[in-house]
């Protein structure tokens, strides 16, 4: 019996080393940490917004929110649609966008943070529907790789009665 424990521990001892993992001779290995803004991702977003019409537009200012997705194919570069719908007057007054996105990611250790440019055009509707243009900026804070919160403030033409300016905040959240 004694011959048995000595020979199971034995075998133990010399089992153990096959879990012990890789041996490293004389260099260090690092663990290279994924960027907070990736080269592609898919986003979607969640926003409230508050809209000013310019003098003279046929809507009044008003609260409302939307929904948005953004797909980046390049670290700085993506595209993005959004629709947002707010109380303007007698009618709800809404839209639906489309933009070219760029932005520069900074990744400061853990705090990641992107500002970022956007144009494009789209459709305003409240009974009448109107063309519009539109430019605007933002910034976006990466809470996690795939959670985030952003800020922008846009401006929309859509011939004299429709001119709006806009801002947004929501959560955004990263695929």
């Amino acid at each position: 019996m004694n011959k048995n424990l000595l020979v199971l521990a034995g075998l133990a001892l010399a089992s153990s080393s096959a879990f012990a993992g890789h041996e490293v001779s004389g260099k260090e290995i690092k663990q290279v940490a994924e960027p907070c803004f990736k080269d592609t991702e898919l986003q979607v977003d969640l926003f409230g917004s508050f809209t000013a019409p310019s003098s003279g537009s046929a809507h009044d200012d008003g609260f409302g929110g939307g929904i948005g997705v953004n797909y980046f194919f390049q670290r700085h570069f993506g595209v993005g649609v959004d629709g947002n719908v707010y109380n303007g007057g007698v009618q709800g007054v809404f839209d639906v966008t489309a933009r070219l996105i760029a932005r520069y990611p900074l990744e400061l250790g853990s705090f990641c943070l992107a500002p970022y440019v956007f144009g494009g055009g789209g459709v305003q509707a409240n009974g009448v529907t109107n063309g519009t243009w539109l430019v605007g900026g933002g910034l976006e804070w990466r809470a996690t790789d795939q959670f985030g919160v952003f800020g922008e403030g846009r401006y929309t033409w859509g011939g004299a009665d429709f001119d709006a300016s806009q801002a947004r905040i929501g959560i955004r959240v990263v695929f």
